[in-house]
């Protein structure tokens, strides 16, 4: 008996060690969100825009193992916080989060933890802010839609005119549209052109670790016309290419989302992708509306032989 009470006693005790100095992470939290991994994680590396601290943190993006994982550095005034994202695809639509975090007052932490007596400020106020991170998230995912056509097709083909942006934030793809439209719609009113299709942006340049991204923004045209570019404005011709496709609904400022969703698709399929999108808008925001109508189509193009 005093021999099982020993083993038991020193297995509590090696226990209790690997908790308090060995284990990685002193603190987890679980939800569930209604997208998939590669949008969730997409969203993710923009947590300051969820507004879920007191305190709004600086927040680092580390380490990207694609569509699984996401480590962060969360730096506050005086302390920081590193937190790992593990994400686990459920269904098509549905993703498990894990959420572990490391604090730089571990040991403290983790006693606080242990104490049955003792309420831990600092757990409850993380266990709020990743409530509020989940609730957040499926408010706005519910802003927009992404659906993959399941064949491959082929992108559409133009003969344009367009306006280049050079190293732009993905997040500010729809604000530089915005500064370039005037540009497109003065030359098509200046020689009364007719659009021949939606206008769209073709990716010229990604680059994922920068989060910057080259564009043509383009208008589809008639070209054999007796019309000439100028410093504006250029003439493009895109030829049909075989791609991966999905359907955006949903405030244009996010469309780039569905690009994740289209790369995990051909990740999924074994199939190599170009990272250069084609976004065709359908509508024009500024005759507002619901944005949850608003269509866009997004092609991946894929290497010929996929």
């Amino acid at each position: 008996m005093k021999k099982f009470l020993l083993i038991i006693l020193g297995a509590l005790l090696l226990s209790l060690a690997w908790f308090l100095f060995i284990k990685k992470y002193d603190y987890q939290f679980r939800f569930k969100v209604n997208h998939s991994p590669a949008m969730v994680q997409q969203e993710l590396k923009n947590l300051e825009t969820f507004k879920i601290f007191q305190s709004e943190p600086e927040v680092v993006n580390e380490d990207v193992i694609q569509y699984s994982e996401l480590q962060q550095r969360l730096k506050f005034n005086e302390k920081s916080l590193d937190v790992l994202w593990e994400l686990d695809k459920e269904s098509d639509s549905t993703t498990n989060v894990t959420v572990n975090v490391l604090s730089e007052d571990k040991l403290k932490n983790r006693l606080s933890l242990l104490n049955p007596f003792s309420k831990s400020d600092y757990i409850d106020s993380l266990e709020r802010s990743f409530v509020k991170l989940g609730k957040n998230l499926l408010i706005k995912q519910s802003t927009y839609k992404v659906q993959v056509v399941d064949s491959i097709v082929f992108s559409p083909d133009f003969d344009c005119i367009c306006r280049p942006a050079e190293n732009i934030k993905i997040e500010n793809k729809a604000m530089q549209m915005v500064k370039d439209i005037n540009y497109l719609e003065d030359f098509v009113e200046a020689y009364r052109l007719k659009l021949t299709g939606y206008p769209f942006v073709k990716i010229n340049k990604w680059d994922e670790k920068e989060n910057l991204i080259s564009f043509d923004f383009c208008f589809p045209v008639n070209l054999a016309q007796d019309i000439r570019p100028n410093s504006f404005i250029e003439f493009q011709q895109f030829p049909g290419v075989r791609s991966l496709k999905a359907i955006y609904n949903g405030n244009y400022k996010t469309s780039s989302l569905a690009w994740y969703e289209l790369l995990e698709e051909a990740k999924n399929r074994n199939i190599e992708a170009s990272k250069l999108p084609i976004e065709v808008f359908w509508n024009n925001p500024r005759e507002g509306g619901d944005a949850l109508k608003w269509k866009a189509e997004i092609y991946m193009p894929i290497s010929p032989e996929d």
